[in-house]
């Protein structure tokens, strides 16, 4: 069948809303192009999303949508604007009140484009869409995926967008949980984010300024409980690079942290971090080899 017929029978098949057979179609599209021109093969999927994705389809639009992503990681596609728009035009046609299908559909595209980007050497792009992921995630299914908005949003290092994820899941909570969800949060960033203890004191900065943003946003002065007062000290004891301290602070504030296991563990990890590594003893039985070789 020409080119021109399987365009104008793959618009038709949208029309009348048989999706699966206008991604047949599309998939056709592409397999004819792709044997001549890359360039037009992977238009003709972007053209194909910019068709299904604004009709709400998400199953039809996310096999074109890895079809373009695996295609890109599998032939190490050059990495320049053109190839990158399609990318971003993808991402941003992903359907609105998806729920969970979205947000899973999206997640597999980003992960595969964002490895693309990382086998370029482009590690801040690769940033930019786990930003836009983070975003659509927390449009879509809200508070009751913050915890994936969050990881999104850390990988993208947009404080702004990690400060949207704690004002709408505190905005959902009871006054009582706004400090722990606060706490949690920033030192889940800061764990995240830190691969040494360096990077530890670096980020307790980055913590301290997440903080001042979610009062900023929301308006109100940050509460005097246990909770702030040990986020406010361990910040401080990071930012002296002190696991004497902070292993202090995890001792007296025990009962505070025993309200929510999760943050006692990102303290446990953190401390780990601060903390040198034990020298590995050595191997006797190899010194003894040595010794009478």
């Amino acid at each position: 069948m020409p080119v021109d017929r399987i365009q104008k029978k793959l618009e038709d098949c949208v029309e009348r809303e048989d999706f699966y057979q206008a991604q047949q179609l599309c998939l056709s599209l592409y397999s004819r192009y792709k044997r001549k021109d890359a360039c037009k093969a992977y238009d003709a999927l972007v053209s194909g999303i910019g068709l299904l994705f604004p009709r709400g389809d998400v199953s039809a639009g996310t096999e074109l949508a890895l079809t373009l992503a695996k295609g890109y990681v599998d032939a190490g596609v050059e990495f320049d604007a053109g190839s990158l728009s399609r990318v971003h035009a993808i991402l941003d046609a992903y359907p609105e009140g998806a729920g969970m299908p979205g947000v899973a559909s999206c997640e597999k595209f980003v992960d595969l484009c964002s490895r693309w980007c990382q086998s370029h050497g482009r590690v801040t792009e690769a940033k930019v869409l786990h930003e836009k992921l983070g975003r659509y995630t927390l449009r879509c299914v809200g508070e009751e995926c913050a915890g994936r908005a969050l990881l999104h949003s850390m990988r993208g290092n947009n404080l702004s967008d990690i400060v949207a994820v704690m004002t709408t899941t505190a905005s959902r909570a009871t006054p009582e949980e706004e400090d722990l969800i606060v706490v949690k949060t920033v030192l889940r960033f800061v764990n995240f984010r830190s691969r040494s203890k360096a990077d530890l004191g670096a980020y307790s900065k980055v913590g301290v300024a997440l903080v001042d943003m979610y009062h900023k946003q929301t308006g109100r002065t940050p509460p005097d409980t246990p909770a702030m007062n040990f986020l406010r000290l361990a910040l401080e004891a990071l930012g002296a690079q002190s696991a004497g301290l902070l292993a202090g602070l995890r001792e007296k504030y025990g009962l505070m942290l025993g309200q929510d296991p999760s943050i006692a563990g990102e303290v446990d990890e953190i401390l780990s971090k601060l903390r040198p590594r034990a020298a590995k003893p050595p191997d006797l039985s190899q010194m003894f080899k040595t010794l009478f070789a």
